[in-house]
């Protein structure tokens, strides 16, 4: 006689369900992965005590405003003038020794900056100009380096958590930075220099226990500098995806960045305390909004990317109304909750389209034409504002946000490509690395692709 079991009794037959342990920490348990995220967080969090620290040397030392934005303007040019020479050489030569470079370089630059200041600041202005420069170059060379060492790190299905850990790192350094640097300066001016040399030393100890490969050497290694360069910049214009990215980061950049400082203006005339409190609940919001992005991966990436950009044009269109600080906070708050999804999002596309051989200088050129309307976004949002209102130059920015989301209806953005997984026979740029490695790779999918451009 047979029994008809139901679907509670067949379970209790079968016994408890076997649960799969989860696992922890993502990508963090990956233990060079991880030692590179600690030794960035830390170089970062130490590059924000200058950035803020020197300045402020410089102003106490002349006495005068135009010289202290003087120093730190020339750092950030060379900074951003070296991000394509920089991606080239993150090719041409192995990341590893770039990173180890770079940070020992920086150690120096920073360190000999803060012995000087505390020797009395009796040190040339120049001089002090010439460090911050020379340490300014060095992060440019070390940025590129890094990322593009990202995909050899872990597993492919990781990425979008690797790249979001990242980003959430990114934010609280940007916001304990000034904080720790405004302390650390009263206490003695020398001290966020000191701690900043200490930072990259801290960082070149734990890239030096990392035992993977990190790749780079051949990309372009037989050919000029500026061939090198163009051919970076060849491969991002020749594909339809990359071209309608960049356009699409250079107008949101800009106008996010115009809607960063509307909030400055507004909140620096009515309500200047309230600016610290604006600041922190943009970077919380930034945080968690980094620590999702991973959960939203069965959202297809040109729905996405429509969604994201229409609350930012929802949340940026509600401020204009009535951009009281209490409004232009939570608008940025808003923008920079959601933003992250997009940015992590492209961010691991990219990593899992680009070949390794030119994954350096595909990088430098995105952030580079990336970011070309974002100097002019805090002048043109201070122009608008001083012209008309801050609801005027709120308006105006909320239609460039607006044209920004007709863009992500283009062809190149509606259909992005799929990342390559195919395996070819190709030289690797890990030629010396064990025969573990080499495994562990090939199981990551690591193999150089075809340097044809994704279309």
């Amino acid at each position: 006689m047979s029994v008809d079991l139901t679907k509670r009794d067949r379970a209790a037959a079968a016994g408890p369900p076997v649960r799969r342990r989860p696992r922890r920490c993502g990508p963090l348990r990956h233990r060079d992965f991880r030692r590179l995220w600690l030794g960035a967080g830390l170089s970062g969090l130490g590059s924000q005590l200058t950035a803020l620290a020197l300045p402020l040397w410089v102003l106490d030392r002349t006495g005068s405003p135009s010289a202290a934005g003087l120093v730190a303007t020339v750092r950030l040019l060379a900074l951003f003038a070296s991000q394509l020479p920089a991606g080239a050489l993150a090719d041409r030569r192995h990341r590893r020794v770039i990173l180890i470079a770079a940070d020992a370089g920086r150690a120096v630059a920073v360190g000999v900056l803060g012995l000087m200041v505390l020797d009395g600041g009796r040190a040339p202005v120049l001089l002090v100009g010439a460090l911050a420069t020379a340490e300014g170059i060095l992060t440019a060379v070390a940025m590129p380096a890094g990322s593009a060492a990202l995909p050899r790190l872990v597993p492919r299905r990781e990425l979008d958590s690797a790249v979001a850990v990242g980003q959430g790192q990114a934010y609280v350094v940007q916001f304990l930075g000034p904080l720790l640097g405004a302390a650390l300066y009263r206490f003695h001016p020398a001290t966020p220099f000191l701690l900043d040399a200490l930072s990259y030393l801290v960082s070149l100890g734990l890239l030096l226990t990392v035992r993977r490969s990190l790749g780079g050497g051949i990309g372009g290694a037989g050919s000029r500098l500026r061939t090198a360069v163009a051919e970076g910049l060849r491969y991002v214009l020749g594909s339809r995806y990359l071209r309608a990215l960049m356009v699409w980061s250079a107008l949101v950049n800009f106008a996010t960045a115009g809607i960063a400082f509307v909030l400055v203006l507004v909140a620096g005339r009515d309500r200047p305390q309230s600016l610290g409190l604006a600041l922190a609940v943009t970077a919380l919001a930034g945080t968690v909004g980094a620590l999702l992005a991973p959960r939203f991966s069965r959202i297809p990436d040109s729905r996405l990317l429509r969604i994201v950009t229409a609350m930012i044009v929802a949340v940026a269109g509600v401020a204009a109304l009535r951009p009281s600080p209490v409004a232009m906070t939570l608008c940025t708050a808003a923008i920079a909750l959601v933003s992250p999804a997009v940015v992590v999002r492209t961010n691991a596309r990219i990593l899992g389209l680009v070949p390794d051989a030119l994954m350096g200088r595909v990088q430098s050129s995105l952030l580079v034409v990336g970011g070309l309307l974002y100097p002019f976004a805090t002048v043109s949002a201070g122009w608008l504002d001083e012209r008309f209102s801050a609801r005027g130059a709120m308006a105006v920015l909320t239609v460039v946000l607006t044209a920004v989301l007709t863009l992500t209806f283009l062809p190149g953005l509606r259909h992005p490509p799929l990342p390559t997984t195919g395996r070819t026979s190709v030289r690797r740029a890990d030629a010396g690395a064990t025969t573990t490695e080499r495994s562990d790779l090939d199981r990551q999918d690591r193999s150089s692709r075809s340097t044809t451009p994704p279309r």
